[in-house]
Parts: C-alpha cells; sequence; structure tokens
C-alpha cells in the first residue's frame, strides 16, 4: 500500500494575495495565465492529485457578491485538472480572507465566524460542488475554532464528495476527537521544527521523522477513517535540505502504511514555487526541484 501524491496550490505562490484581501496586494507566480501549462507539467511530473484553493477574497470581494469572472476561471482549473487525469481538492481557506470579513474580526470573532463562513461554503457548494474530487475546507482548522461553523461545513458538504478535517496533529486526539463522524478523511498537518535559514543536519531530520510517526499512529487510532496530508511544506530555503526533508517524509508515510496506518494521499506544498516561497514541487521557472525527485521516485 502506498499514497497517492498531491500538489498543493496555495493563494500566496500561485496567485499572490489579492487587493480585496486582508494581507493583500501581493505578486504571484504567474499561474493566473499559466495554469493550463502549469497543470500539464504537474501531470507529467507523476501529480495524481492537486488541491486547488478557491481564493475567497478574490470570489467574494463584498459580502454576499460572488465575481462571476473569477467563479468561471477557478471552475476552467478544476474542470482542467480533472480533464488530464488529476483529482481535484478544492480548499476554501489556506492563508488570507477577504479585507470585509477581516474588519470585523475574521475568525477571531466567533459570531462573525459563525455568521459568515456557512454562507462562503454554500457558495462555494453550489458553484464548485460537481467539479471536485474531494473538499479540504481548511487547509488547517484555526486551533480555537467554535464547532458550529465545522458543524455547518459538514452538513453542506458532506451530501457531495469526501470531506477532510485537517487537524495540526501537535493538538493531539483530543482536538481531533471533536471531528469523529463529522468528517470523511482526516487532514493530518504535520510541521518542521525549523525555520527557512536555520541548520537543519541528519540529527534535526531524525528527531521529526520520530515524532511524524507518533503523530501519525496516534491520529490513525483516535479515528475511524483514512488520513490525508493536505499540505506538507519543508519550509527550509536550500533546495536540497528540502529535498531532505521530504525524502524522510516519504519514508515516515511508507513505514506507516507498512504498518497499517490509513494514507489515502499526500500534498507538498507550495506545488509551485512563488516569489517569495521556498521552492516546490517546480521552481518558479517551473522546472522540477530536488524535492520533486525525492517525493516522486
Amino acid at each position: 500500500m502506498t499514497f497517492r501524491r498531491g500538489a498543493a496550490l496555495n493563494t500566496a505562490a500561485t496567485l499572490g494575495y489579492a487587493e480585496s484581501a486582508d494581507r493583500g496586494p501581493t505578486a504571484g507566480n504567474g499561474f493566473r495565465t499559466r495554469w493550463p501549462d502549469d497543470l500539464a507539467v504537474l501531470q507529467e511530473l507523476g501529480i495524481t492529485d492537486v488541491r486547488v484553493t478557491l481564493d475567497w477574497a478574490r470570489l467574494q470581494p463584498k459580502p454576499g457578491t460572488l465575481d462571476p469572472d473569477w467563479v468561471e476561471r477557478f471552475q476552467q482549473i478544476l474542470q482542467a485538472a480533472d480533464a488530464i487525469g488529476m483529482q481535484p481538492w478544492a480548499c476554501l481557506h489556506d492563508s488570507s480572507i477577504p479585507r470585509w470579513f477581516d474588519n470585523d474580526g475574521g475568525f477571531d470573532d466567533d459570531e462573525n465566524f459563525t455568521t459568515w463562513w456557512p454562507r462562503w461554503v454554500e457558495h462555494a457548494a453550489d458553484c464548485f460542488g460537481d467539479m471536485v474530487g474531494g473538499w479540504i475546507p481548511f487547509a488547517c482548522i484555526p486551533s480555537a475554532a467554535p464547532t458550529q461553523p465545522w458543524i455547518d461545513t459538514w452538513a453542506i458538504l458532506a451530501d457531495s464528495s469526501p470531506v477532510v478535517a485537517a487537524v495540526d496533529l501537535r493538538d493531539r486526539s483530543d482536538t481531533i476527537g471533536r471531528y469523529v463522524g463529522q468528517m470523511s478523511l482526516l487532514g493530518a498537518v504535520i510541521t518542521g521544527d525549523w525555520d527557512g535559514d536555520e541548520v537543519v543536519d541528519a540529527s534535526v531530520i531524525a528527531g521529526a521523522v520520530d515524532r511524524w510517526g507518533g503523530e501519525l499512529r496516534e491520529a490513525a487510532d483516535a479515528i475511524d477513517s483514512a488520513l490525508i496530508l493536505p499540505g506538507f511544506n519543508a519550509a527550509h530555503r536550500d533546495a536540497d535540505i528540502n529535498a531532505e526533508i521530504v525524502a524522510a517524509l516519504c519514508s515516515v508515510l511508507d513505514d506507516a502504511c507498512a504498518d497499517g496506518v490509513p494514507i489515502e494521499a499526500a500534498f507538498i506544498e507550495p506545488g509551485i514555487a512563488g516569489p517569495d516561497s521556498p521552492d516546490g514541487l517546480l521552481d518558479a521557472d517551473r522546472s522540477p526541484t530536488p524535492s520533486s525527485n525525492a517525493f516522486l521516485i
């Protein structure tokens, strides 16, 4: 048993943050116009699944108002991925939020969160529901999030495609338990203990390997569903170190699968590097990186 190899096309790297976003505007990597070729390159590389973030700030620049041009563009992207044999997963939030939502408190205001997030999920389901193979509503659910927005999310999406509850595994099984019975798959969010410029040697990576293996097994024991990794970022500026980290991740996942942990897919983030991000599977010039060789061997 092994896992499917996926690429996460996150907002920061691909499109950059919109003028209508809380963090915008920023530059992307050209995906806005290059997406047909970018999807083809990823498919030729061996990617089987692609996580596309449906940028809330672009799609809903004002409360209750959808931008029809961006709706059409994202529909085209999802349909094109499916047409070339890559399973598209729709992510509804990975980093930025609409400025109007942020002005009212964003996710930190429970009433604001509970009011506006389900409406966004409903819009996304209406526009894209028949085009996705799975939903990843949050790249990582905010750890202090109230339960009602997720209950509403599950109710809206559960009758269409599989729904992933993505949880930071450092929060352990007590957090995972909140989503038992309200998810199709557990999104296992695992991270390193370094930043982009730190020295990362074999002993540091070995420590991460031990922790990741334990986290995955503990998560699997706490639920009755399969796992995916919704977006692993090696998060180092050195391409060769990034590749060592990705290779270590793959060894952890292979060992877990051999032990019976049901891991369906893992997504590397970014799939394509952005202007200020570490290299992903492809660098900003769309050349395969050492990480892609480590991930796709």
